[in-house]
């Protein structure tokens, strides 16, 4: 057991370390935790991961038989994981009489070919008649997917350019 005598001088220290800590200095703020990154999509059930084509892109080009087309065509091309949606108008023959190409496709990648299946699709000719296509038309088209440009070819020489905008 401590005396008073030793005890007294003991409590005074005690008592000056503690006063003296708090004196004059604040107490850091405690840094804010880091920002949690963003959670990722939750999966589908069944879906596979995005492909590379999928995406919303303008019609930038268009050559027919290795000739620009100097026209003023516009167009978009819509790709999702099973679908391909593409809207083109440009002027007809007549100025009364667009030209229009629309349709919906399913889709499937096979190299730098595409498999397609008409679901719908529907285009005028130089008359202005509408002409609807055959549901579950098959056709084999090849891509080129390069710096945010995609062409879609017809043949050899004729295609379809677009940009992606999305």
């Amino acid at each position: 057991m401590l005396s008073r005598s030793s005890l007294l001088p003991w409590l005074l220290a005690t008592a000056g370390l503690v006063s003296a800590w708090p004196q004059g200095q604040e107490p850091k703020p405690t840094p804010p935790a880091p920002a949690a990154a963003p959670a990722p999509a939750p999966a589908i059930a069944g879906k596979p991961p995005a492909h590379q084509l999928e995406g919303v892109y303008e019609l930038r080009k268009r050559m027919a038989n290795g000739q620009s087309d100097a026209q003023q065509i516009r167009g978009y091309l819509a790709i999702t994981n099973r679908h391909m949606f593409l809207c083109i108008a440009g002027p007809g023959d007549d100025p009364d009489e667009p030209l229009v190409r629309s349709g919906v496709r399913a889709w499937k990648p096979d190299d730098d070919l595409m498999r397609c299946e008409l679901k719908l699709g529907y285009y005028t000719d130089s008359r202005g008649d509408i002409h609807v296509e055959r549901p579950g038309t098959l056709e084999v088209r090849r891509v080129e997917l390069a710096g945010g440009r995609l062409r879609v070819f017809q043949d050899a020489r004729s295609y379809l350019e677009f940009e992606r905008i999305e």
